[in-house]
This record gives structure tokens, sequence and C-alpha cells, in this order.
């Protein structure tokens, strides 16, 4: 498995793209995930081509591009602009959430609209990969319920991003990880219980036994992006990706 260190460029939404490129780049990191809210706003396709421009010529790579477009709930007409935005960008997956709401709160009605416009997406997106984030109030708030959605509308294109709920336990966790395993293709990385944020470090041994896991998919590799720090602080990134390059290696 070769794992590739990474920045969710949301975590430092009040800095512009060349300074989260930059301390990218100090922090030995080899990879950022582009939001579409701030960085790069789904559907400006001149700001998509600059940023993938000027990241590639830092010699980063963009695993994905965390729009968010919500699957049953967004305008449809949006998708296409979301589309258009991460094709300009230059990668080859596409974030995306599963509805606004809890699985238990969704009538049949709702849910079969939802699955269909999964399906509308993934064949707009066919040479691209759309993947589902793991997300409390959506159809993935268990895992369960994403595997359920994920066979459903049965896309080979259709994925899922993966990241501890700081709500559950560890052992719920692992249980969930190996469950969505299959689907997983990138991985939102922290260390948080509950609302509180710890620094990286602080689940070294948790993070340890995920990664035995992932490390058993058959993608030959797996971003691990880095996201919302422990303090939000752009200086201390140095700090917590050398705890990541640290699990790597």
């Amino acid at each position: 498995m070769q794992w590739i260190p990474g920045l969710v460029s949301i975590s430092f939404r009040p800095l512009s793209p060349e300074e989260v490129i930059r301390i990218a780049k100090e922090a030995g990191l080899a990879a950022i995930e582009w939001g579409g809210d701030v960085h790069v706003p789904f559907g400006d396709i001149e700001t998509a081509e600059k940023v993938g421009e000027m990241t590639r010529a830092a010699g980063l790579s963009m695993p994905e591009y965390g729009s968010y477009y919500r699957v049953g709930a967004a305008d449809p007409a949006d998708f296409a602009k979301v589309l258009s935005s991460a094709k300009a960008l230059g990668t080859s997956h596409i974030r995306v959430w599963a509805y606004n709401k809890n699985p238990d709160e969704i009538d049949e009605e709702t849910y079969a609209a939802i699955v269909k416009d999964a399906k509308r997406i993934c064949k707009e997106a066919a040479d691209l990969t759309i993947c589902l984030e793991c997300h409390n109030n959506t159809l993935t708030s268990n895992y369960k319920s994403a595997l359920k959605f994920l066979e459903d509308v049965g896309c080979e294109n259709f994925k899922m991003f993966w990241q501890p709920n700081q709500f559950i336990s560890h052992e719920e966790n692992l249980e969930a990880c190996r469950a969505l395993l299959p689907y997983i293709e990138r991985v939102h990385t922290f260390s948080w219980e509950g609302k509180e944020k710890y620094p990286l470090a602080q689940h070294t041994g948790r993070w340890q036994e995920y990664m035995a896991i992932l490390a058993e998919s058959k993608n030959a590799s797996m971003p691990l992006m880095l996201e919302f720090m422990h303090d939000n602080n752009p200086d201390t990134l140095k700090e917590t990706a050398k705890t990541l390059l640290d699990w790597i290696k």
C-alpha cells in the first residue's frame, strides 16, 4: 500500500490557495483536497484551472475535489458545475454528501429519489469516481445505511471516503472501517472525541489499527488527508504532518 499524506484545504479556509500550497509543501505533505466552497468554488473554471496548475507546479497531487453537492437535496443542475470544476482542476474523485438527513428520517419515496440522483451523477461523471463522505445527518451516518445506499445505487464509480465518527466508540469505528473497506478510496484523518479536537498523535494507537485495516484494500494507494487540526493553526501544521508521516514510515 502506498500511503499519500495530504491536506484538506478547508482546514484553513481563511488562507489563499497559494498559502495552502506553501504550508502543505513546507510540512512535507504530498497532496491537497481542494474545497468547493472557498478555494475552488464549483462552476468557477478559471479558478479551478489556476489552482490546479499551481498545485502541480508545486509537485503536489490532487486526489479529490471536495464538493458540497448533496445527493438528492441539491439543485440537480449544480452537479454539472461541480463536474466541470473537478475536471478543470485535474482530479479523479469528487466528494459528495448523501442527502441532509439521517436514514431513519427519510421515507421510501424520498430515498428512491436520492438513489435516482446518485445514479444520474455517476452516469454524468462516468470517467471519474464519486465518493460519499461519512457524515452525521446524512445517509452515511452509520455504515449499514451507507452500505445499503452504495448497493442500491450499484454504480462501479460510486465509492466512499472514510473517517472515524467522533461520536461512537473506537470498536464501532473499527467495525465500520472493515465493513466499508471494499468501497473506501480516500481517508480524512484527525483525532477527535465528541466535540473535542486533540493533537493527531493523541490517537496514534487507534490510527495504527485503522491503517492495518486500510492496508488490506485492493487499491494501490490510499490518501490520508489531514482535516481540521486541533488548533486550526497553520503554524503547527508541520508538527501534525510529522505525526502522519511517522505513521506512514
